[in-house]
């Protein structure tokens, strides 16, 4: 799966937040679970970790920084020596150091799990893409929430997480499993 020996782990908007982000349902509510799994692997192996924290700029929100919900999720809390990525945008990359961190330890594929699956893994991944790396986004340790269509319609979660990941399979990344990456880490 991995062609070099130092995928990262970029762990993308797991806070406390995605617990009243929606009132729609949301697939995969064991994601944290697996992450934390992965995380104990990468961290076991001495693989480069990166957690994607959301500072949202509307006050309202519960990704501003003043919000309660603001702190990472107690599954995948950074260890002290894992770098923190922390962004105002959909994207990992637009206006932090997680590009120059990358570069300077060496990684060029990436295996992207988080929240919302239709929102930062896709727009994390394209950017990725696009900035050259080799991208990898396990379907189980992403979720997304079930969304109200602008023409009446109504998706189920499973359906927007589903669509995403279908849009960016084989162009952008490689959708796999969980138990895919960490049989190869």
């Amino acid at each position: 799966m991995f062609e070099s020996k130092n995928p990262a782990l970029i762990i993308v908007d797991v806070q406390d937040a995605i617990d009243c982000f929606s009132d729609h349902e949301r697939n995969n509510v064991n994601a944290e679970e697996i992450m934390a799994t992965m995380l104990a692997s990468w961290r076991s192996s001495g693989l480069s970790v990166v957690h994607v924290r959301h500072s949202s700029t509307s006050e309202s929100s519960p990704y501003h920084s003043s919000s309660e919900h603001f702190s990472f999720k107690s599954q995948v809390l950074p260890a002290t020596t894992e770098h923190v990525v922390t962004k105002r945008e959909n994207c990992a990359f637009i206006d932090t150091d997680l590009k120059q961190f990358l570069s300077e330890h060496g990684v060029s594929e990436l295996v992207v799990c988080g929240v919302l699956t239709n929102n930062s893994i896709d727009a994390t991944v394209r950017i990725a893409r696009a900035l050259g790396f080799k991208v990898f986004v396990p379907h189980d340790a992403t979720a997304a929430f079930a969304l109200d269509l602008l023409n009446g319609k109504h998706l189920s979660a499973d359906d927007v997480h589903w669509t995403f990941l279908s849009n960016l399979d084989n162009e952008y990344c490689t959708v796999c499993s969980s138990s895919e990456v960490l049989s190869c880490v």
